[in-house]
């Protein structure tokens, strides 16, 4: 009995954290449409806070990656709008 309810606790919360999970993917979705600096800040604050050689050269890469790929898939966010 008691095996069959651990297994109901981990399932349930399995479940749970795959809902966690959609709703935050959908509400960074929301954001991105919105607005893509938002990453760009929030990536740019995690490197800053953990600074390497390079720093200014990881962000202008990341921020051509980052402007590349929006540009890319820009009809794909419009539609998930």
């Amino acid at each position: 009995m008691l095996q069959d309810e651990h297994v109901m606790k981990t399932s349930n919360s399995m479940n749970l954290e795959k809902a966690d999970r959609a709703t935050l993917k959908a509400v960074i979705k929301e954001i991105l449409l919105e607005d893509k600096s938002i990453v760009k800040d929030a990536i740019a604050e995690m490197l800053t806070n953990n600074p390497t050689k390079s720093v200014e050269e990881r962000l202008e890469k990341l921020n051509k990656i980052i402007d590349k790929h929006f540009d890319e898939y820009d009809e794909v966010f419009k539609a998930l709008a």
